[in-house]
């Protein structure tokens, strides 16, 4: 909404900006709560620049060729996921975590003027405080308090504080009731809502193409964050070995997503392109119920291959079809919500995630603990449960019964990806593709 009133142009610029010194901000943190407060900041940031960067591509590209567009969009995310790693990783192992947020300041400031000298500016049409007077700070508002307090009680539930307890109890009632009366505000009283409810009944394949992006945030943001988890953690692997399995995930990723979206551009059409993706996908989540502690290097690759080539089929994709089942004057709006769809997905993903892994890793040390450890063992590793705990410290059979359990708490999060999935692909099966014409011509 900030790009429609000050331009796409500016607000991008500003977007880089708050990043910028977000990032360096972060890296003076000094207490663990200035940090928690400049990511947020660096949140706003990113997601500005996610959204916009679509939002400029829709503006100067046609839908016909906004495939291939968006297929060199989606490899050079991919890229930059192969090389933020192997960067991360240096610095961990050799300097230290602060120097990276560094580099990163020093990386967003000159792409902040490749994008001053190089994208067009467009000024923005009618009156500048009937705009401001339109911006949906009533949802923003009530969209952020159901998040927050949804989540909060979500993702430390049964590990941070008791289910039972009045704060979990509490915060789900109030975040629960702020969702409800988001959805009531946005259809009754916003008169540019942040997300138009309208989208979800008024055109079943556009509705369902939204709701995969829910489902597949949930998957891809708590896999980039849990399989680098499975390699340092259960495998034991050092940080720039767990990198470079990743790049059979990413560069993947890249390549089918330029080669994804030629073949939209030339063909005029995506669901075949969509449906390879989610099959690829579904295949690669069931090929996680062979992961063990000591499962073949091969699985895990081949695993991640299939993966890497299901997203690049459906990230860009997915948002060709949805602006093909959209008006023009929706198209901007279609992008945020997609966007803000998949990013709570992703947020929601990463709460459950982390609940069912701390739960089950508590209820095993409960009945099996005991077995393996002392009490003063036990309680040192109730804290440990996103730590990599030096193995070094136990013996052979205390470290196998470790990584027995993590990698059981892993597992059921494997069975979550599966579902939702499966419901990408089955739902896919009922979108109509009638081509990449827009709907208003």
């Amino acid at each position: 909404r900030f790009s429609d009133i000050f331009s796409r142009k500016y607000t991008m610029i500003a977007c880089m900006i708050i990043l910028a010194f977000s990032d360096l901000a972060c890296g003076l943190a000094q207490t663990p709560t200035q940090l928690y407060v400049f990511r947020g900041f660096c949140g706003i940031g990113n997601g500005g620049i996610t959204s916009l960067t679509m939002v400029i591509v829709s503006d100067i590209v046609t839908l016909e060729q906004r495939g291939k567009f968006q297929g060199i969009l989606g490899a050079c995310v991919g890229l930059g996921n192969a090389i933020g790693p192997f960067i991360a990783s240096g610095f961990i192992q050799h300097q230290t975590w602060r120097k990276m947020y560094f580099t990163l300041f020093a990386i967003i400031l000159p792409a902040t003027l490749i994008i001053h000298f190089m994208v067009p500016y467009t000024k923005p049409v009618g009156n500048m405080i009937e705009k401001i007077k339109n911006v949906d700070y009533g949802g923003f508002l009530l969209s952020s308090i159901g998040i927050i307090f949804v989540l909060i009680p979500v993702s430390g539930g049964g590990s941070s504080f008791k289910w039972s307890s009045a704060l979990v109890i509490v915060m789900l009632t109030i975040g629960a009731i702020s969702v409800v009366c988001f959805i009531i505000y946005e259809m009754k009283f916003a008169r540019l809502p942040l997300i138009p409810i309208k989208l979800f009944y008024t055109n079943i394949s556009l509705s369902l193409l939204l709701s995969q992006n829910l489902f597949f945030g949930i998957c891809y943001y708590s896999a980039v964050y849990y399989y680098p988890y499975y390699f340092e953690v259960i495998r034991d692997y050092s940080v720039t070995l767990s990198s470079c399995y990743l790049l059979a995930l990413v560069f993947p990723q890249s390549t089918i997503s330029v080669i994804g979206g030629q073949i939209i551009s030339r063909t005029k059409h995506y669901w075949h392109v969509v449906l390879f993706g989610y099959s690829s996908w579904l295949v690669a989540m069931g090929l996680l119920n062979l992961w063990t502690v000591d499962v073949r290097k091969d699985v895990n690759v081949g695993t991640l291959v299939l993966n890497g080539l299901g997203v690049g089929c459906i990230f860009q994709p997915t948002l060709v079809a949805a602006q093909a089942h959209s008006f023009k004057r929706d198209r901007a709006t279609i992008i945020s919500t997609r966007n803000v769809l998949r990013s709570f997905g992703g947020a929601v993903g990463l709460a459950i995630s982390s609940t069912v892994i701390a739960n089950t890793f508590l209820k095993n040390l409960k009945l099996t603990g005991s077995q393996h450890f002392n009490k003063e063992q036990l309680d040192y590793l109730k804290t440990q449960l996103y730590s990599r705990v030096d193995l070094t410290q136990y013996s052979l059979e205390q470290s196998q019964y470790l990584k027995s359990i993590y990698m059981d708490s892993l597992r059921k999060i494997f069975y979550i990806w599966m579902g939702c999935i499966a419901f990408c692909f089955v739902t896919n099966l009922f979108i109509k593709d009638k081509g990449v014409k827009p709907l208003d011509g």
